[in-house]
């Protein structure tokens, strides 16, 4: 059987509105995972019991359970409390608390491979913890931070195809709808592996064009 190539051009609008969203979502999740992340990489690190023990529990329940089932919990089970969200929204809650949970162990792994020296100078310079983080070891984390986390994005980028299951209207949801009227997988799939390729190879290029700069300015200036 040949490749009917006529099933994605005749069909391109409906590709069109399904992208849409995919990079609406992407957009909007990315960064509420880095303040997520942060936020609990830093509870982990902070010493006080109250605040390490929720976020490590918090963090081996999202890497445990599979996604797919968090995302049911999420648009299924929250009703049972009163609380009824929209697909859309129970989408980008799904892959923020997902994406902060696994950026919190990337953002903790940089803070930790800052040399214990930068610390020990931060300690005697008598900086506060806040002044600490804000000017010593903050600018020294994206060199350790960006190839874990771009990593990671694309993995955020991929898991969107998920939410196609509680009809966000995402890339995967609307070529199901070509699939249901063509009945022609294989060119539909073919398309969507193209795309999801091109939107991880984007953010890949992205994070690397990212490191490139960290790393410029990390080099010591040229002797005279």
């Amino acid at each position: 059987m040949a490749f009917d190539y006529s099933v994605i051009t005749d069909n391109l609008d409906v590709f069109a509105r399904g992208y849409l969203p995919t990079l609406t979502l992407l957009v909007l999740v990315i960064p509420i995972s880095f303040v997520g992340g942060t936020a609990i990489a830093l509870a982990r690190i902070s010493g006080k019991r109250w605040l390490m023990v929720p976020a490590r529990a918090f963090v081996e329940l999202v890497r445990n359970i599979p996604f797919l089932i968090q995302i049911f919990r999420v648009f299924y089970g929250l009703p049972f409390y009163g609380i009824d969200l929209t697909a859309q929204t129970a989408g980008v809650l799904c892959l923020s608390l997902y994406g902060s949970a696994y950026l919190s162990e990337s953002v903790r792994g940089a803070i930790e491979a800052v040399p214990r020296g930068q610390w020990e100078a931060s300690d005697a310079l008598a900086l506060s913890y806040t002044q600490k983080m804000r000017r010593i070891i903050a600018p020294q984390l994206p060199a350790y931070l960006i190839p874990a986390a771009g990593n990671i994005l694309i993995t955020l980028s991929k898991g969107m195809v998920l939410l196609s299951i509680i009809t966000v209207p995402e890339l995967t949801y609307m070529a199901q709808s070509v699939i249901g009227k063509s009945f022609a997988p294989v060119e539909v799939f073919t398309l969507l592996a193209i795309m999801y390729w091109f939107t991880s190879e984007a953010i890949s290029q992205v994070m690397k064009a990212l490191e490139r700069h960290c790393a410029k300015k990390a080099l010591p200036p040229a002797s005279q």
